[in-house]
């Protein structure tokens, strides 16, 4: 059997371990990227001796930054990352740094960011990235299933580390990306869990999504009154509202007529209600107020990089009031906020074309 740890504080760990994780799609066998011996293991274990197919894996861009990585000063591409991860996407990333030899194919390295909190900490506790691969011999068909591992494949792993509390996704093999010599186009080398089609639009017109209670109010103002501007300036950015609330209702009338009144036309919009596919399709979530951004956070975790209020994201004080149920005066404060908002936000926009 193999002893398996819910959290990375209790492995003893040895430069030359080799651990079972769990990626929050699939099980893999990993080691540190940096040690010869543990990835000797490996290539001898899957009963291979080429590099093609190991994964490097990062705590966080952050950390990937440390690193020779020439791509992660490109914007647009890290724009994207930031998106997408943590999840089950891996882009080849150009790496100068030789401590990433014995992981590297023509100066590339699979790069990914896991979903699972425990096995990024346990990446950072280590304080090195981690090769992944699947757990198989040379020509087999992977094994994700806990009970098949222990019993065909126990004697790989040194311990593995994994918590069955943390969510897990449908066991699929992640959407592999590699970047133009420009950096100014992606391309899919597998399509995986992440459709590329989806990949493709938010590189082309990366999503800009307001978050309120009820989008009603607040949140459709923001979304039209940006679009306008954002149309007007020929910005490549799509821009989208939603709530935290499954109410189905059209518009606020006092929302409604001060977009009406300053020729932005509405029509019967419904409102839309905040889930996975919303979260992950969005480059940034900006939510109305400080309560907003800790419930998408705490339902959401892996968004927290793209999740902030529209004060906070724009260096203002104050957060945007709800105005639901109350007079004109107060939709009005916050179409005046919106306005005042949206002027840095737009500006920091321009900044990722």
């Amino acid at each position: 059997m193999i002893k398996i740890f819910k959290t990375p504080k209790d492995i003893p760990y040895n430069d030359t371990d080799v651990f079972l994780h769990f990626t929050g799609n699939i099980f893999g066998i990993g080691c540190s990227a940096f040690n010869n011996e543990a990835i000797s293991k490996i290539l001898k274990l899957k009963q291979r001796n080429e590099k093609k197919g190991f994964i490097v894996l990062f705590s966080s861009l952050e950390q990937a930054k440390k690193y020779s990585m020439p791509q992660l000063k490109n914007k647009k591409i890290v724009s994207l990352l930031n998106q997408y991860l943590p999840g089950n996407l891996t882009a080849l990333l150009e790496i100068e740094n030789r401590q990433f030899d014995a992981v590297s194919t023509n100066r590339k390295i699979a790069f990914r960011i896991p979903r699972t909190r425990v096995l990024r900490d346990f990446i950072n506790r280590i304080g090195t990235p981690i090769l992944s691969t699947s757990i198989n011999k040379a020509g087999e068909p992977y094994c994700s299933d806990l009970n098949t591992l222990h019993e065909q494949f126990s004697e790989w792993f040194d311990y593995g580390l994994y918590n069955p509390a943390e969510p897990a996704d449908e066991a699929k093999p992640s959407t592999i990306l590699d970047f133009d010599d420009t950096g100014k186009q992606v391309k899919c080398l597998r399509e995986g869990s992440i459709p590329f089609t989806e990949i493709q639009e938010a590189w082309d017109r990366p999503l800009i999504q307001f978050v309120c209670i009820g989008n009603i109010c607040r949140s459709p103002l923001a979304e039209y009154y940006v679009r306008k501007k954002i149309d007007e300036l020929s910005l490549p950015f799509t821009i989208s509202s939603c709530g935290m609330l499954d109410i189905n209702r059209v518009i606020s009338e006092h929302s409604k007529f001060i977009l009406d009144t300053n020729k932005i036309p509405v029509g019967k919009r419904m409102s839309i209600t905040i889930n996975e596919i919303i979260v992950r399709k969005s480059l940034l979530l900006i939510c109305m107020s400080k309560d907003i951004k800790k419930y998408l956070i705490s339902k959401y975790p892996e968004a927290i990089d793209k999740t902030f209020t529209f004060a906070e994201y724009t260096n203002n004080k104050n957060d945007i009031d709800d105005p639901y149920g109350l007079e004109f005066e107060q939709f009005e404060k916050v179409w005046r906020q919106i306005k005042q908002y949206s002027e840095p936000l737009i500006e920091s926009l321009k900044d990722l074309v």
